[in-house]
């Protein structure tokens, strides 16, 4: 199914509007029923130098900043957007960067739980929980640009949801078990990182080759680098603070900044960039080949009526000179060429003439008119004695 299809309608509702909807009705709940059953670990936030120091309240505060003013910022882009696709795909900014306001409003309040890993260092279970939410949304939010199927599609959303939670337990789980668990997470990931790029080579692949599609292409590219960029440095910020690389204030602070640039790029994606979803790019597609049809049409139409044109003056041509001679006979009779005529013959003959000359009349106003066309007669403006006209051309 392609991505024009994504966007489609399922009895009278937007796919997309259905998943992000339900996104926003599970996730209070969940959270409700997660905050009453994980409590936070006395151990855990004590302010010592072996856990890395005091939590960071006011660095969560900031991120939580942040995120408002993103929304914010979106919701207000959102209501001068005349692109309905854009538009309709707002509901993935609430999902994207609200989750994440709510996650570390309730750390900076003290509300997230804060446990002890199987490493004796802090692990904020919030981040993990939001993620869950989060990101499957975002793999949905890149297929929109591609051709990418239903079915990679949602194997890929799938692979990210069992990558995350085999990536806590990996943080939980004693030896040799946490080494099964991070096997699977990294496998998920790789599945993950795999379907991205083959997302976002599909929209460069598609986009077209002019001068306004190479800067497209170009566009594209560096919106792929950033994407895969930023999702790789998630793990890799994982590792190190698994083999004791970083501090807990470094940890934090390097998955604060990618967490907001991750999902503060994919709200500029949608709302803010000239990136088109594959259902646009498809509409302008047919746009164009509809215009295309439509010039060839009346290409088609007006060398019809040349051709018309030409065949008309031909048979007018061709009826002219016999015309001419029937005329001429006519009037020769009634000269006398051949004898005396009574007087009934000569009216005979007069008929015969003057619907001859009329004939003949609109014959020539038929190749006038497609001299006229074609641009070889010029009309000239003059005076006429519109009474003599009336008798030359009625009477």
């Amino acid at each position: 199914m392609t991505g024009a299809k994504k966007m489609g309608i399922c009895r009278g509702w937007y796919i997309s509007t259905i998943y992000c909807v339900t996104v926003l009705t599970v996730y209070p709940f969940a959270m409700a029923i997660f905050l009453s059953v994980v409590k936070s670990d006395p151990a855990a936030l004590m302010d010592t130098e072996e856990l890395g120091g005091a939590l960071p309240y006011r660095q969560w505060e900031f991120v939580q900043a942040a995120f408002l003013v993103c929304l914010t910022l979106d919701f207000i882009s959102w209501l001068w957007t005349v692109d309905e696709d854009k538009s309709r795909l707002f509901l993935f900014v609430i999902v994207i960067n609200g989750l994440p306001a709510i996650s570390y409003g309730l750390l900076a309040a003290g509300i997230g739980p804060v446990v002890l890993d199987v490493r004796g260092k802090r692990l904020m279970v919030m981040r993990y929980v939001h993620w869950l939410f989060t990101t499957p949304a975002m793999l949905y939010v890149y297929s929109l640009v591609s051709s990418l199927g239903w079915k990679e599609l949602t194997m890929a959303m799938c692979m990210e949801f069992v990558c995350i939670v085999s990536g806590f337990f990996a943080s939980v789980l004693p030896q040799p078990l946490d080494l099964v668990a991070l096997t699977i997470s990294c496998t998920c990931f790789y599945f993950v990182i795999s379907a991205l790029d083959k997302m976002l080579t599909l929209a460069i692949d598609e986009s077209s080759s002019d001068a306004g599609g190479a800067s497209y292409r170009r566009a594209l590219c560096g919106a792929r680098v950033f994407i895969i960029s930023t999702w790789i440095a998630m793990p890799t910020v994982w590792f190190l603070a698994y083999f004791g690389a970083v501090s807990f204030l470094v940890e934090e602070t390097m998955y604060e900044l990618l967490d907001f640039t991750t999902k503060a790029g994919i709200s500029s994606l949608i709302l803010h960039s000239s990136i088109k979803t594959y259902a646009q790019k498809q509409a302008e597609k047919m746009r164009l080949q509809l215009e295309e049809e439509r010039s060839r049409t009346i290409e088609a139409m007006k060398e019809a009526a040349q051709m018309k044109d030409k065949i008309f003056a031909a048979i007018s041509h061709e009826l002219r000179t016999p015309l001419n001679g029937i005329i001429g006979l006519a009037e020769g009779l009634i000269a006398g060429s051949c004898g005396e005529l009574n007087d009934r013959m000569k009216d005979r003959l007069r008929t015969i003439q003057i619907s001859g000359k009329r004939l003949c009349s609109l014959v020539n106003d038929i190749l006038d008119a497609a001299s006229l066309r074609n641009g070889a007669l010029r009309l000239i403006e003059d005076n006429v004695n519109l009474a003599e006209q009336v008798c030359e051309h009625v009477l």
